[in-house]
């Protein structure tokens, strides 16, 4: 990840329009991720991170009157944003924390996603836990993983293979089969952890409407999109 420009506590206060007292006591009581104490002790002075400003300028916060904004492709290029990486690495980089995650395949020409979504705090598992669904297999009738096995049954290829380990004695079992769909498509992934799920809900419907042209996760799109 890229190093992020801090703001001081009265930078970001000035910014969202809110009291520097207020702020202070939302980053001492929540810790959101990018709100810095240095030195990490009491007494320290609090710094906010450009992703986290920019998550409060669109979000807001408990307890804090913020004149919220759009999410225009100046705050989207602004986060802190983990690198591209193949598909099964990004449910052991993710946190569990909520946030926004895409796909795209990899070597595409134009690089655009092909899948956008979102994970709440589901429970303390965040982002990991979603991801870890399609990584194993779970995930065959929901999401990235309901869209992956479709696109897969309509590859004859693909279904002849299958048979031809079935008529070997080579079973599988469902939850392999629904990984094997998503593996055929060779995607590379990442995600922006949000401060709440509301941060990464709204972040998530401001990238569909940026990529509804080459995403399978809106009504209409073309299947072979991002090819």
């Amino acid at each position: 990840m890229k190093d992020e420009k801090l703001f001081s506590l009265e930078e970001a206060a000035g910014t969202l329009g809110v009291d520097t007292k207020q702020l202070r006591s939302y980053l001492r009581q929540h810790r959101p991720k990018g709100a810095i104490q240095k030195p990490p002790q009491p007494g320290g002075t609090w710094h906010v991170s450009a992703t986290l400003l920019a998550q409060l300028q669109f979000a807001g916060a408990p307890g804090m009157n913020i004149v919220l904004k759009p999410v225009d492709d100046q705050v989207i290029d602004s986060l802190e944003w983990s690198p591209w990486e193949p598909f099964e690495a990004t449910a052991d980089s993710a946190p569990v924390a909520p946030g926004v995650y895409m796909f795209r395949r990899a070597g595409a020409g134009d690089h655009k996603p092909i899948y956008v979504g979102q994970a709440g705090e589901r429970s303390g598992k965040g982002l990991r836990g979603r991801l870890k669904i399609y990584s194993s297999g779970k995930g065959a009738t929901s999401g990235l993983g309901k869209y992956a096995f479709d696109e897969a049954l309509a590859d004859p290829q693909w279904l002849r293979e299958l048979a031809a380990e079935a008529d070997r004695g080579e079973s599988r079992t469902v939850q392999q089969v629904a990984r094997l769909a998503i593996d055929r498509l060779h995607l590379e992934g990442r995600w922006v952890t949000c401060i709440h799920r509301k941060a990464a809900l709204l972040l998530e419907a401001a990238l569909i409407r940026k990529y509804h042209a080459t995403l399978w996760n809106v009504a209409g799109a073309p299947k072979d999109a991002g090819n």
